[in-house]
């Protein structure tokens, strides 16, 4: 059963099988159990998964498949993106000290997403997330394995909770509890469609940007499910006062 404070791996559109053998094999030398998978490049039954997972078969056989990033995210309230890449979304970017405090100061459901190995995660998957994680590496070849990647933040994460455990300072929790992805996408969606009807995207070739920017603001506001509530009636009154 899933400890409450452990993050989940959300691995986007992986491209080798054998990548996926060594992640699972990576999260359980540092005991994270739970791998949730969108629109791999192949299928769970590959040959080529098993040996390089070494005797993870659990993380494998527990595995959630879906086949759009949206579903497979939408019970968390944290979504920590990793990328090696300067973006044109720019979220805050986190230490790992400050990724500890999220999930061991919070009762916030987190995730960690990591993208295919080629090119990483896009724009679009970036500004759903709250916040951006780099491993700091050579700036002349600065591109991890998935796998190593997988391995050097689980290692973190479960050293820290060995050092919060120790000095007894889990039970303080200081971080509120976000709006799940779900309850912030339903709004965004509403939000979008009014801008849509009321001329907003006037240029069809920016109306993807000016998306991801909507999702970027409103992802470092840090609402709660009561702020995201409150956000919808607003933008409920006043369509149903404009439609009079």
């Amino acid at each position: 059963m899933k400890d409450p404070t452990m993050p989940e791996i959300v691995l986007v559109n992986t491209q080798i099988p054998e990548n996926l053998g060594a992640v699972a094999r990576a999260m359980l030398n540092f005991n994270l159990k739970n791998l949730r998978l969108v629109s791999p490049f192949f299928k769970l039954s590959n040959e080529k998964i098993l040996p390089l997972a070494a005797g993870a078969d659990s993380i494998i056989k527990n595995i959630k498949e879906f086949k759009s990033f949206e579903d497979s995210i939408k019970d968390f309230n944290i979504l920590v993106a990793t990328t090696n890449r300067s973006r044109a979304i720019k979220q805050k970017q986190i230490s790992f000290k400050d990724l500890n405090n999220i999930i061991y100061k919070s009762s916030n459901k987190v995730a960690i997403i990591f993208g295919p190995e080629q090119s990483g995660l896009k724009n679009t998957h970036i500004s759903i997330c709250d916040f951006v994680l780099k491993i700091n590496t050579n700036p002349n070849f600065s591109s991890l394995n998935l796998s190593h990647a997988v391995s050097i933040i689980a290692y973190e994460i479960m050293y820290s909770r060995k050092t919060e455990q120790k000095n007894e300072i889990n039970a303080k929790k200081l971080i509120d509890i976000r709006a799940t992805k779900n309850e912030l996408m339903n709004f965004l969606s509403i939000l979008i469609e009014l801008l849509d009807e009321t001329g907003f995207f006037s240029v069809k070739e920016r109306k993807k940007i000016l998306i991801q920017k909507i999702y970027n603001i409103f992802n470092k506001i840090e609402l709660t499910s009561r702020e995201v509530s409150t956000l919808l009636g607003i933008i409920k009154s006043l369509k149903k006062n404009n439609e009079k």
